[in-house]
């Protein structure tokens, strides 16, 4: 019986030839379908990383509005309020891959608060150094040097508080749609 059995060569080979296409559709079944859990996982996660990301973002601005308008009531009267603005929560995330799943008309208004922030943040270094250099040596010009830079900062503020509403209004319609 034994024999028989190996003797019917058409069995075999039909059988053989159904494992094997068996365990080849297996086998791309599966590769398709973690390819597609994969892709879903990463779009996940991804999606994830971006609410983080703005949320992470959204706080400093906001932190950031709360100082401009500190700085734009106080500023004209002679104070130095400080620190003027937090760029930390910027740096941590051009430091890190997070903006590349981010879209450009989100990224672009927070680029531009962020632009003025920085620029303002220097002005407000310069500011400081003038103020310092004219109570050590009081004078015309370093007076001078002082209420430029005031003006110079406080026209720079006013330029930014726009482009702070713009931007937190982008990252809540983002939020709200993620």
């Amino acid at each position: 019986m034994l024999s028989a059995i190996l003797s019917d060569y058409d069995f075999w080979v039909n059988f053989i030839s159904n494992m094997l296409a068996g365990m080849l559709l297996a086998l791309i079944f599966g590769l398709v379908l973690t390819s597609v859990v994969g892709h879903y996982s990463e779009k996940r996660k991804a999606k994830g990383q971006r609410r983080k990301f703005l949320e992470f973002i959204e706080r400093e601005l906001k932190r950031n509005t709360t100082s401009l308008v500190a700085a734009l009531a106080e500023l004209p009267k002679g104070n130095l309020p400080y620190p003027l603005f937090e760029v930390s929560a910027w740096k941590v995330s051009v430091n890190s891959s997070l903006l590349d799943n981010m879209d450009v008309e989100l990224v672009h208004p927070i680029l531009s608060s962020y632009n003025r922030i920085w620029a303002a943040n220097d002005l407000y270094q310069n500011l400081l150094e003038a103020y310092f250099e004219r109570l050590a040596r009081p004078s015309e010009a370093s007076e001078k040097r002082y209420l430029f830079f005031r003006k110079t900062l406080l026209d720079r503020l006013r330029d930014l508080q726009p482009k702070l509403n713009d931007s937190l209004q982008q990252i809540d319609h983002h939020l709200k749609v993620a």
